[in-house]
């Protein structure tokens, strides 16, 4: 018996959907050119008699599609948001971990920023005896037990974790004087690391914001008068202790020449500059960092992902819970 068109369609979908034949097993079933079978089965799609639905929450997929379509992004990774935030460094971490050993293959070089979310990382890598990964320290060491950060064993565990090795920069991130400073710039093995630590070919960074709780200040390199002294110039954020405004252009202070660290123009050299930031209270230090393209990989959490949509100016209606 001839079939019209939409039994037609419906056959090939039927065989092809539920019964799991491929297309060449289709074709020679009905008679047709395989090639034919491929194009009908676009039809059925297009003409909505085959429709896909997809059971499980996806607004997280959409969020990732806006961030990375409205500002430019390699890649970008939300997760719900957990109700309890004491949870959420952790949560961002493990899901840093997941995305670097997705990308993990020997000879791999990979730069470390500073950060408290960044040091929850080493804790969700799982162990590989041997990645060939190298790590390279992007900014001088500090360390607080307190506020559990101490960037030279973050980077150490990290190159134990995944069998690699480590490379640190053995000098603090801020010093006295621009004339220490310079005194450590002259030391070759510092300005060597900083200087393959900027060739690298993933760097990991995390975006303070310019309040109570910036890092600089909890670490005790800056007082409450430069907080209000940077608020005052507009500086809503930081990344390696550089500091810049909500559209991305560099707000300079007096710390820029006691830091040892990468400069914002050099993380815009690497080709794959990883950011791990959440909280909304981060919102107008994560668009600063987007709008300045210092990072093209954003992993952050649900609300702040639609947090940082809004303060942009994307349309409401395409950020909403759905």
């Amino acid at each position: 018996m001839a079939m019209d068109g939409d039994d037609l369609l419906v056959r090939i979908a039927w065989l092809y959907y539920i019964e799991d034949l491929t297309q060449q097993e289709i074709a020679d079933r009905i008679h047709l050119p395989r090639v034919k079978v491929t194009r009908l089965l676009k039809q059925a799609r297009d003409e909505g008699i085959v429709e896909f639905r997809i059971v499980k929450p996806t607004v997280h997929l959409e969020l990732e599609r806006e961030l990375r379509l409205h500002f430019g992004l390699k890649d970008a990774i939300v997760i719900p948001t957990p109700l309890d935030g004491e949870r959420l460094r952790p949560a961002l971490g493990e899901a840093a971990a997941k995305y670097l050993q997705s990308l993990f293959r020997p000879g791999l070089v990979i730069g470390l920023g500073m950060g408290r979310t960044l040091a929850e990382i080493p804790d969700f890598v799982e162990p590989i005896p041997s990645s060939g990964c190298v790590f390279r320290e992007m900014v001088g060491g500090s360390s607080r037990a307190d506020l559990g950060l101490d960037t030279y064993n973050v980077s150490w565990r990290l190159a134990e974790r995944c069998g690699g090795i480590v490379e640190h920069i053995f000098a603090p991130l801020l010093v006295e004087s621009t004339e220490t400073r310079e005194a450590l710039w002259n030391d070759s093995r510092i300005v060597a690391t900083l200087e393959k630590a900027a060739q690298c070919d993933v760097g990991v960074v995390g975006i303070g914001d310019v309040g109570d709780d910036m890092l600089l200040f909890q670490l005790g390199c800056c007082d409450a008068a430069t907080v209000r002294y940077l608020q005052d110039r507009g500086a809503v954020g930081d990344i390696l202790g550089r500091m810049f405004d909500v559209n991305g252009e560099r707000v300079r202070c007096e710390m820029d020449e006691r830091l040892i660290a990468l400069d914002l123009e050099q993380l815009r050299g690497i080709s794959t500059m990883v950011a791990i930031a959440g909280g909304t209270e981060k919102t107008r230090a994560i668009l600063g960092a987007l709008r300045g393209s210092y990072v093209n990989v954003l992993i952050t959490d649900m609300e702040s992902a639609r947090a940082v949509l809004r303060e942009s100016g994307t349309d409401e209606k395409r950020v909403s819970d759905g």
